[in-house]
């Protein structure tokens, strides 16, 4: 007489590894996801830090200063990012009276988890001139 089907054995054996394939697929779902979010926030902090610079290119020469950079709040687009913060920093350029570095820097406060790291982005800006004349 000839048996057909499975032992437990092997039934267990293909449960097993049915389960580590599964856990693995999981594992790497999650980290997918992860780095998914990751990479959205970094990308809504790149257009964040540049219209900062865009708006600084377009406001007039005495009016870039550090209180302009320091009342800046923090875009919406970044709101939904927890502990997301835009910071503009208007500084004169060493041994360059008419020009200004401005940088506008994103970062992330998150103690609960793993820290990202910042998006920064400066340009240098200087006095425009008509005619020749500061």
């Amino acid at each position: 007489m000839t048996r057909r089907g499975f032992t437990v054995g092997e039934v267990l054996l293909a449960l097993a590894l049915l389960a580590a394939a599964g856990a693995l697929a999981v594992t790497a779902l999650t980290s997918l996801l992860a780095d998914r979010s990751r990479l959205d926030a970094r990308l809504e902090a790149t257009e964040a830090a540049t219209n900062a610079l865009e708006e600084a290119r377009a406001r007039p020469w005495d009016e870039l200063t550090p209180a302009w950079a320091a009342a800046r709040p923090t875009p919406p687009a970044l709101a939904r990012w927890p502990g997301a913060k835009l910071t503009l920093k208007v500084e004169p350029e060493p041994d360059r009276p008419r020009v200004k570095r401005v940088t506008a820097a994103v970062t992330w406060d998150r103690p609960e988890m793993e820290p990202w790291p910042p998006v920064s982005m400066t340009t240098l800006l200087a006095a425009r001139t008509t005619g020749g004349k500061p």
